[in-house]
Order: C-alpha cells, then structure tokens, then sequence
C-alpha cells in the first residue's frame, strides 16, 4: 500500500518512472536520462540508462545516487555501476567490469548507494553508461535515480542527517556513536581500561576504538558467554582501520578476522595501531572499526588496554630465543652434513685404493690400457646436464642426482661438466677417466672394477647393439655426434 502511494506522489510530483523490463531490453534503445530525478522499476536483471554531459558540467562534480523503496536496508543484492563511453562488460551476470562501483554499497546491501565522478575527468559529449546488475532475479526493484551537479565534493547521502556527521570536501565526520561512509551505521565506543561486559548482539554489530592520544600497539581481549547458536554455528568478528572507500569492515575488506566456536570462548591478540593518524580536519584520529556477525543470540565482552612493558619485553625474548634455538639447528645440521659427505668421500676413496691394490695383485705384466680414440668410441662425452638422456641411464631408470661428484678427482660435477659414461653406468669426468685408462693404462672401472679392456668394450656394444637397434649410441658412423659429445634426439 505504501508503495502504491509512493507511486501516485511521484507522478503527481511529474517524476518520470522508467520501467526496466523484457520490452526494456527487447527494444534495444537505452534509456537516455536528461532531468535529474526518476523513478525506476527494474523487473529484469540486467537494467542499463546513459546520460551524456554538456560543456557547463566538466567542471562540476557529477554525484549519481540510488535511493530504494524495494527492498530494503541489507537485503539489497544488487551492483551499481557507472562506465565512461563503452557499455560494462560482464561475463555470465556475475563478474561486471566497470570505470566506477559502489562496493560500500554492494557489500553491505544498502538501500542508499552513490558514486561520484570527479569534476574535469571527463569531456563534453562523453556519455555514462549505469548499469544496476540485480544477482536475484526474482525480485523487483524499485528505487529513485538522481543526478546531481555541484562545484564541491558531495558527500554520500548528505551523512545521513545533521544529527549523525558533517560534511568535510567530501568526507563524512561522523558524531561518536555512527560509523560507516555515510554515518549510517551505529556503533558502540570501546575506551581504553574500560570494559564493556554483558553485550547481547543479535546478527551485526558495529564497534569502534579511537585513540585520545598517539599509541603503537593495544591488547584487544573478546570473549563470549551465553552462546544460543547451533553447534556448527561460527561467530565472525573482523576489523580494519577506517577508510573512506570500503566504510566497515567485511568478510571482503578487513586487516584481520577471527571466528568463536562452542569450544572457543576468548580471543586475545596485540593490534599495531601505529597506523592510526590524526586527521586535523575531521577532529580526530582515524579509527579501528570492528564488525561482529552473531547468527542467532551471544553475549559479549570487549577489552582494549596497553600492552605493559613486562609483556614486550616478554614478547622480545621469546622472539630472541626462537632465531638463536633456529640458528643452533642450522649450525647442528650443517655440521652432521659435512660429516656425512667427508666420510662418503673417504669410504669411496678408501674402495678405489683397495681396487687398485687389488689389481695390481692380480694382473702380472705390462697393460696395454685403450687409446683416447677407443675411450672416444666406446665412451662417448656428454654433458652432465643431458645425463638423463643417456639411453643407459634411461634404460636403467637412475635418477642423476645421485651423480654429484667424480669419484677420481672427488670435485662435484656442475652442469656443464663434460663427463663420460661406462657401459657399467659410472659416470666420471671425461679427463678424469681419459688420464685412468689412456695415461694410467688401466683397463678396469675406477668405480666397480668391471675390466673395461678393448675385448670386453667390443663385447658390451655388441649386446648393446643387439638389443637396441633403435638407439645406436656406440656406432661408429654417428650423425649424432658434434665436437666429441652426445646429442641426444627424440625419435618421432
């Protein structure tokens, strides 16, 4: 009944209404505003206008404002948006990209949203496209759109009234008890040492902590009693410092939240408030706003009090005694590595004395060793990058780090080492091994002692051969071999 009234005020007021719907879209057309008030039933949910501006308003400031009839406060699901010359893109109805938006106004679902463009950011001739994306279809809006031109910076909503904040070029100063862009939202004060016990809050309360005078950090304690929610239940407390852009704290804009459950009743955490400035045109400090979201009924507690000297200090030390008890542990384990890898090396140095010991036992007589040419045949050079391309090492499935050094020389291999590979799939450098069986004329594995004489080397790329006619890494016509190293190529 209100709205109908509502509906015949403004036309005997001559208020244009503008209906938003099927035939609203079918025709094409946009609506082009040209007076600075209309009353606006949107039924579909996508509902676009455009107004273009003349000479006489770049200089002006441009404050385009949506005050709803239907729905109402906190249950308004819908995205304001204005965009200079283009129409917004959107992609699927969810996600609209736009020149200006009023979150505040999106994330608090308020029956009062505003955007204002700034005077000489635009040209003559320039057309706004606004565009009120509805996320449920179902519902029908109805809501005035005015445009307003002034030579200062408005402020949303006047700040609701006088009685709730002041505007300053632009900014709402808000009375102590209203926080939000527009002063819309009340909000409880908490005081230093002054404890505010027994609060019953039901859905969403505000709270709000200004300092008298300049701190670096407080102690915020919050606590719950008397939980009448449901088990799975959670209640969400989130906080931010006061900005004019996002207005309250939110699941979507805050510095921090924290959540209750049945088996978590206090929290307790120390909160930088360096950051809070004193604003010498508003008459006062930036403030530390907190939101509170309770899904049924809870009572509440707040504490905000300075951190005592005993506590930092506290703070202090425990953070000295973790980085040194840190800096022993990486020591200790430095300590046991080195270990480690020198007793590795001397064992492996150790195996290899032994094996030539032990060859020398057994072989009698003068060796012939393999000429450099055999060593370049047989064993061709590859870069220690490309091992794990080596058809042995692919063959055998040998993960290359565990190649890390050349067992002769004892020097860890880089990337560009070149390096060689013994048909017994040992890997050292390629001089290393060259100065081991061309210069020392051994004819054994450093490694393992598999003989690698001409006779058994002749012996492994026959099997070689035979069994991998696909990949004939030891043929000795290769057109895979440039400067005396392997190329590797994948076979399509």
């Amino acid at each position: 009944m209100i709205l109908i009234l509502y509906y015949f005020f403004i036309t005997a007021l001559g208020i244009q209404t503008i209906n938003i719907n099927q035939d609203y879209l079918e025709n094409g057309e946009l609506f082009e505003l040209e007076d600075s008030d209309y009353y606006v039933i949107q039924e579909v949910g996508n509902g676009t206008m455009v107004f273009q501006v003349s000479s006489v308003d770049t200089q002006k400031y441009l404050q385009i404002e949506l005050i709803f009839l239907a729905p109402g406060d906190g249950e308004v699901n819908l995205s304001f948006t204005i965009s200079k010359n283009s129409l917004p893109s959107m992609k699927d109805n969810k996600t609209i990209s736009a020149t200006y938006a009023d979150v505040n106004g999106y994330y608090l679902r308020k029956s009062y949203q505003n955007i204002v463009i700034p005077a000489n950011s635009f040209r003559s001739g320039d057309k706004f496209y606004i565009t009120n994306l509805k996320r449920e279809e179902e519902t029908t809006y109805q809501y005035n759109i005015r445009i307003k031109k002034t030579d200062s910076t408005p402020c949303p909503n006047d700040c609701t009234s006088v009685s709730l904040g002041y505007c300053n070029i632009g900014t709402c100063a808000c009375e102590p008890n209203r926080v939000d862009l527009d002063c819309s939202r009340k909000a409880t004060p908490i005081m230093i040492d002054k404890k505010l016990e027994n609060l019953t809050i039901t859905g969403t309360e505000y709270f709000y902590f200004e300092q008298t005078k300049q701190l670096d950090t407080i102690l915020l304690d919050v606590g719950i009693s008397n939980i009448l929610i449901s088990e799975y239940s959670q209640i969400f407390v989130y906080f931010m410092f006061e900005n004019f852009k996002y207005g309250v704290p939110t699941p979507y804009y805050n510095n921090y939240s924290f959540s209750f459950s049945p088996d978590s009743k206090t929290k307790s955490l120390i909160i930088d408030v360096s950051g809070l400035n004193y604003n010498s045109d508003l008459y006062r400090f930036d403030r530390l706003l907190l939101t509170i979201v309770v899904p049924d009924t809870c009572q509440f507690y707040f504490n905000i009090s300075v951190p005592s000297e005993d506590s930092e200090v506290n703070t202090n030390l425990m953070l000295i005694y973790f980085l040194v008890s840190l800096a022993v542990v990486l020591v200790l384990t430095w300590i046991i590595v080195t270990l480690i890898r020198y007793r590795q090396r001397n064992r492996v140095q150790n195996e290899i004395q032994q094996n030539q010991i032990q060859l020398s036992q057994q072989r009698r007589g003068q060796k012939n060793g393999i000429s450099v040419q055999q060593l370049d045949y047989y064993m061709r050079k590859i870069l220690w990058k490309n091992l794990e391309k080596h058809p042995k090492i692919k063959e055998k499935k040998i993960d290359t780090i565990q190649f890390e050094s050349c067992t002769v020389c004892l020097i860890e291999y880089d990337k560009e080492s070149i390096c060689r590979v013994t048909p017994c799939v040992h890997v050292f450098h390629a001089d290393c091994l060259q100065a081991w069986m061309v210069e020392k004329k051994h004819e054994t594995c450093p490694m393992c002692r598999e003989e690698l004489n001409e006779q058994s080397l002749e012996k492994f790329a026959e099997i070689e051969k035979s069994n991998n006619q696909e990949t004939q890494v030891f043929k000795k016509v290769d057109q895979n071999i440039q400067n005396g190293l392997i190329v590797i190529q994948q076979r399509p």
